[in-house]
């Protein structure tokens, strides 16, 4: 049974003069020393364990959430055809792609990480996005919409069936039999995957996000918005996640970070900007509810320069944020914030090199 760095797939030899503080030494975010045990301390990545702990203090349930008022509002015809037939395609992608990053991660991602506490954290976001999946699905019966109408809608609309395939397509590219992060040009496709994610948690969601907050500021189906908001808060702690994992990996294997790489991970990023610009306006028309074409590019383009630079790329657009009463639902998520060099607590060190 393969464990690990195949540590016990023999007989017991003289492993005991490996210390604690050289396995801990090893360790890295990919191609450390890994024994398949998840010892997650001391910690080699402390600000894995605090997003970690960010993530268990965030605990919710679609079940706290009311939507009775929004049952009523869609039942007694208070939308618009134009403002139901926009909500339900926001929901139909939202819905969608939780369910694909459940699988990208568990299968793609996790499989290749050496750290224990980074380990921890991708597997309590695979919860979470889980957890998605549900509320989204308590969504739907709650307001008593159409499953076809939501879940369905790819195989109708040809928009979101082209936007789903790209995301399949890019998400699993390293799914692949012969694939390994060993090499450095494994170890740069791997860097490049964890753009991807970066990608979808934060850019592919934010169209979405503010169709149903704007729906909200109208006093519209506020029990969606509300939940909208429990969603973006933990999509927030793992955007965060991510620009930590891959900073962490271009500090350790700098020899992967080339101009190259650059090139394509901002190639990617701007492309993904592009078209969710394209997804959102074909959801909004010609506006909706105060939101033109025009807010809607330039507040994605807004977001576009926060991942780029994030990950040390300069920003692209230099768009100003046209919907800054989005502070009042996203409760400052989305401020811009280096978060490699946020403040982390004190954890045991012991005698370690770095």
């Amino acid at each position: 049974m393969p464990v690990g760095n195949k540590m016990f797939q023999g007989d017991f030899t003289k492993m005991g003069k490996m210390s604690n503080q050289s396995i801990i030494n090893q360790r890295r975010i990919i191609n450390g020393y890994d024994d398949g045990l998840l010892q997650a301390s001391p910690l080699k990545h402390p600000w894995a364990r605090e997003i970690f702990k960010g993530m268990q203090k965030n605990n919710w349930v679609a079940e706290e959430i009311s939507f009775q008022k929004d049952k009523e509002q869609w039942e007694s015809n208070e939308l618009t055809e134009q403002e139901r037939t926009c909500f339900l395609r926001a929901l139909a992608f939202a819905s969608n792609l939780d369910g694909l990053l459940v699988n990208s991660l568990s299968e793609v991602i996790k499989p290749h990480l050496t750290s224990p506490e980074v380990v921890l954290a991708v597997a309590r976001q695979i919860y979470e996005e889980c957890l998605h999946v549900d509320s989204y699905s308590c969504m739907v019966e709650a307001v008593g919409l159409d499953p076809e109408e939501v879940y369905g809608l790819y195989r109708k609309d040809k928009h979101l069936f082209y936007k789903n395939k790209r995301v399949l397509e890019s998400m699993y590219k390293i799914n692949r039999p012969d694939f390994s992060t060993k090499t450095t040009e494994g170890a740069k496709e791997f860097l490049e995957a964890c753009s991807t994610n970066l990608i979808f948690e934060g850019i592919f969601f934010f169209s979405a996000f503010l169709v149903f907050y704007n729906f909200g500021r109208h006093n519209k189906m506020p029990g969606s918005k509300e939940m909208i908001q429990f969603i973006n808060r933990d999509e927030d702690l793992h955007v965060r996640l991510f620009v930590n994992i891959i900073n962490t990996i271009k500090e350790e294997q700098p020899e992967v970070w080339t101009d190259e790489l650059k090139a394509t991970l901002r190639q990617n990023i701007m492309a993904a900007v592009d078209m969710e610009i394209e997804w959102g306006v074909s959801c909004i028309g010609d506006g909706i509810l105060g939101i033109t074409p025009v807010m809607l590019t330039e507040y994605i383009q807004f977001i576009g320069d926060m991942r780029l630079e994030s990950v040390g790329l300069e920003k692209a657009y230099k768009a100003p944020n046209p919907f800054p009463w989005l502070d009042e639902f996203t409760q400052n998520n989305m401020i811009e914030t280096n978060f490699f060099e946020g403040t982390v607590r004190e954890y045991q060190s012991g005698s370690l090199e770095w």
